[in-house]
């Protein structure tokens, strides 16, 4: 579990110092002049692309395989295809792939079920790509890449779009869920939990240590 703890670690500093910068950016000139340079926003998205979905799930791992990999795969696909549905409609609907827009609030479409589509979109494809390829050590910090997103999406609520239309987010808020519905999110987390220890139990799924 070295590799993926090494580059969790890696990118919890960078992304530390952002979210520093966002918190300050109204205090602190220097970091709103920086978050407001679109190269800057770039350079950060693709960084978290590349982390997300690339370095960790395909780093030196333990992972899984056996029959039970059929329906993980199976699971992955279904996952990795929603997120990039996900993105396609942001981008048909000429919402672009970025945040909320700053004129006006953004409360039809995928922003009508998700208050962050674009990081759920990341997720589903990250676990995606996790059920995959079996990548074990990943499945186990995953928790920490949702909180992550959790503290990420909060921020930007606190300090950015919510202040910027208040009472006008606050009533959107109460409407639409940040990610999910928490209770799909109680159900699929149920189901899978109790498929991963039928399966390890029964030998269905066989972790194999890095070596």
């Amino acid at each position: 579990m070295l590799f993926p703890i090494t580059f969790l670690f890696v990118w919890l500093a960078i992304w530390s110092f952002v979210q520093i910068m966002v918190i300050n950016k109204e205090k602190i000139e220097y970091f709103k002049k920086i978050l407001d340079n679109s190269l800057f926003n770039l350079l950060i998205v693709i960084g978290w692309i590349i982390f997300i979905f690339f370095l960790i799930p395909f780093s030196p791992q333990a992972k899984l395989i056996g029959e039970g990999m059929f329906i993980l795969n199976l699971i992955g696909q279904i996952l990795i295809i929603s997120g990039v549905l996900i993105f396609i409609w942001l981008f048909i609907k000429k919402r672009g792939l970025g945040a909320q827009e700053m004129d006006k609030l953004l409360t039809k479409g995928a922003y009508g079920f998700s208050r962050h589509p674009i990081y759920l979109g990341h997720m589903l494809i990250f676990y995606g790509l996790i059920f995959e390829i079996g990548a074990f050590d990943t499945l186990l910090l995953s928790p920490i890449i949702v909180i992550l997103y959790l503290i990420t999406a909060k921020i930007e609520e606190i300090y950015s779009i919510g202040k910027i239309f208040k009472d006008q987010y606050y009533d959107y808020r109460k409407k639409v869920p940040m990610f999910l519905k928490w209770w799909i999110i109680l159900i699929l987390c149920i189901i899978f939990i109790s498929y991963f220890t039928i399966s390890i139990s029964y030998e269905f799924l066989i972790i194999i240590p890095h070596s």
